[in-house]
């Protein structure tokens, strides 16, 4: 199953440019997770217009090791490093007591009050889901970060 690079969503990069988002470790960022019925794209703005939390239509519920408003990730940084800044975090690890079927990764701002998006990553490109059984899952992030800037 081949898995997709970090998108941001248009809105999100706005919110980069106009201070909402703080990359610098100081502001809490989240993983939720979605199925394939969620509408997404880069374009996505949601029914607020604005590509919030709230917007999201097909989060995966609380059940078997997930919890509903996803993983929070840790040891968020922002560096730079000849002319090029890398937005990473730790890779996540988490224990599942059943299965669950996923498609995208949704970042967002949790210690925003709108919980405002920032971008996703399909972990499915081919068009299907990720299905996990019970046991260790892990979501790995590109050895370059989630996403860099030159």
């Amino acid at each position: 199953m081949a898995v997709g690079s970090f998108t941001l969503f248009n809105i999100g990069k706005l919110k980069l440019f106009d201070g909402t988002f703080d990359l610098n470790g100081s502001m809490g960022f989240k993983l939720a997770l979605t199925t394939s019925s969620q509408a997404i794209a880069a374009t996505f703005a949601g029914t607020s217009t604005d590509c919030r939390y709230a917007d999201l239509t097909a989060e995966l519920g609380t059940a078997n090791g997930y919890t509903a408003g996803g993983f929070t990730l840790s040891n968020v940084t922002l560096t730079r490093s000849t002319g090029t800044i890398t937005f990473d975090a730790d890779d996540i690890a988490a224990t599942l007591t059943g299965g669950v079927t996923f498609k995208y990764g949704i970042v967002y701002a949790n210690s925003l009050t709108n919980k405002d998006l920032l971008g996703f990553v399909d972990f499915d490109t081919g068009g299907g889901s990720i299905s996990a059984a019970a046991g260790s899952l892990a979501i790995a992030f590109h050895a370059s970060g989630l996403f860099t800037a030159v």
